[in-house]
């Protein structure tokens, strides 16, 4: 039986020596193409999120809500491996070693505590920015304009991106993003920028679902996401737009596509 297709897709095999292994990377261009150079997003998890990303750029451009645009997804060559999915996702996206929670990555992988490895943020944000990024300007004619999009733990990356590399992207679509990791470790290293830095260049959209708050104490979903928000608008960082949204009777899997579809739509706005 044939495999669906995704339209004006092309799926690249691509080693990273940084991170030391292989992503399997698919690049979805505008049906209407033409000479100019175009935005990129960068899109995470594609293992379980392509096709909602595929699906609402294509509307977004198609209703001229956002431009033209390439999107590049960002996933493993893994098939349906659900395990290895949790496995390598938890090592590319947390920054720091979680004690409390790599025993639940690890029942949730069904693998051993010894088989989760963390803390490969800093590996993964130098191959986003330098091999993929290199990759994706020899083969396509994009601009320099770039988008972050990512959720939950890859919403965590993408505030560690914010606080650590901000100008990786112009632009930073974060869902429901994974604050409590490492005790809430993210938000000092948010502290740690305010006390060098005034400014924070970037488009920046967060958002979460209103179901998302219970869990246990050690979660705090919504909590989390107003407490760096709240902190985000006292500093008065110049230059940082930032916007955050709770979706109303959403859950932490049902907010991805709203997230996708508000999220884009709000940071490409004045782009359109």
């Amino acid at each position: 039986m044939p495999k669906a297709i995704i339209e004006n897709t092309e799926v690249y095999q691509l080693k990273s020596d940084v991170v030391g292994d292989i992503f399997e990377i698919t690049v979805m261009k505008p049906e209407n193409d033409n000479d100019d150079p175009l935005p990129v997003i960068y899109l995470t998890d594609a293992n379980n999120s392509l096709g909602t990303g595929c699906d609402v750029a294509n509307l977004l451009m198609l209703g001229g809500e956002i431009p033209q645009v390439i999107l590049v997804a960002v996933g493993y060559p893994l098939g349906g491996d659900f395990n290895n999915f949790i496995k390598l996702r938890t090592r590319d996206f947390s920054p720091s070693l979680c004690k409390w929670q790599t025993p639940m990555q690890a029942e949730l992988a069904e693998m051993s505590v010894e088989e989760i490895v963390c803390g490969g943020a800093p590996k993964f944000l130098n191959f986003l920015t330098t091999e993929l990024r290199e990759f994706i300007n020899s083969k396509y004619n994009i601009s320099d304009d770039s988008t972050y999009v990512g959720d939950s733990m890859g919403g965590l990356f993408g505030v560690y991106t914010l606080f650590n590399k901000p100008d990786s992207f112009k632009r930073y679509v974060i869902g429901s993003p994974s604050i409590w990791w490492d005790d809430r470790h993210i938000l000092k290293v948010e502290e740690e920028y305010a006390k060098k830095n005034k400014n924070l260049s970037a488009k920046v959209f967060m958002s979460i679902g209103d179901l998302e708050e219970e869990g246990g104490d050690n979660f705090k979903m919504i909590s989390n996401m107003k407490a760096l928000s709240n902190t985000l608008l006292s500093r008065n960082y110049k230059g940082l737009d930032l916007e955050t949204a709770i979706f109303e009777d959403e859950t932490h899997c049902s907010a991805v596509s709203a997230t996708l579809n508000r999220g884009l739509r709000n940071v490409f706005k004045s782009d359109a």
